[in-house]
């Protein structure tokens, strides 16, 4: 089952004398699409890709590169090579953020449908859906990481909340009310938008007692610690 889902431009790299700085900062566009298309297709709980845990997907300019690359053996990491689709990285990053994401998320589709010739496990209909869900959401990567954890006197709850873009990747402590009002948001870090940066950033949270939660890292580092406001602020949101 793919649990990890990776498309880029590294192959350019190799291939085509593109500069590594080029090549990181185009790479650098797509890392939220990539974690937003995989995490609404695993919350769809539809299993697939067989025994393909890991699904890369390259761009590259070299027809010869995917000819020859394009296997038909399927590992627990494969990868398949796609035409760029552009004449060089420079009309690439002409393109608005909103079309490059639209591009990664059909290039994504694209991907998934060479590898459904050879994993029959690929439903098409639900990568498809799962496409159409990232541009009704405008392709906003912002959720709540693990459910909210609630107080023992069950008066609040409290989560962490992502908010994953092209530029960055940035956490939030939210202290949520019984009405599902968001009565508190509390910015905690901001890294790049890279797996290996953000990941050691998500630990959970606790609380202390029914008025103070801290959030802490996957060292169990403790990041800040927060007290529930006595009033509501006039920024509250719904959730």
């Amino acid at each position: 089952m793919i649990r990890d889902l990776q498309i880029d431009f590294m192959c350019l790299m190799y291939e085509s004398g593109y500069p590594q700085e080029i090549v990181k900062k185009a790479n650098k566009t797509t890392t939220y699409i990539n974690d937003l298309f995989l995490r609404l297709l695993l919350d769809t709980k539809v299993k697939m890709g067989g025994k393909v845990t890991k699904f890369n997907i390259s761009l590259t300019l070299d027809e010869n590169q995917i000819k020859f690359c394009t296997s038909d053996t399927i590992g627990d990491v494969h990868t398949v090579f796609l035409d760029l689709m552009y004449d060089n990285l420079d009309d690439y990053f002409e393109l608005s953020l909103k079309e490059q994401a639209d591009f990664t998320v059909n290039q994504i589709v694209k991907g998934f449908d060479v590898l459904s010739s050879k994993e029959k496990s690929i439903d098409m209909n639900v990568v498809n859906a799962v496409a159409q869900k990232c541009r009704e959401l405008n392709f906003k990567n912002h959720y709540y990481f693990f459910p909210l954890k609630s107080s023992k006197n069950r008066k609040h709850k409290a989560g962490i909340w992502v908010e994953h873009n092209a530029e960055n990747f940035r956490i939030f402590l939210d202290i949520i009310d019984k009405e599902q009002q968001v009565i508190r948001r509390e910015f905690i870090a901001e890294t790049d938008p890279y797996y290996i940066r953000f990941y050691p950033l998500l630990g959970g949270v606790k609380w202390i007692d029914n008025d103070n939660v801290e959030i802490f890292n996957r060292k169990r580092e403790v990041l800040k610690k927060i007290k529930i406001p006595q009033t509501i602020v006039s920024d509250t949101k719904k959730l």
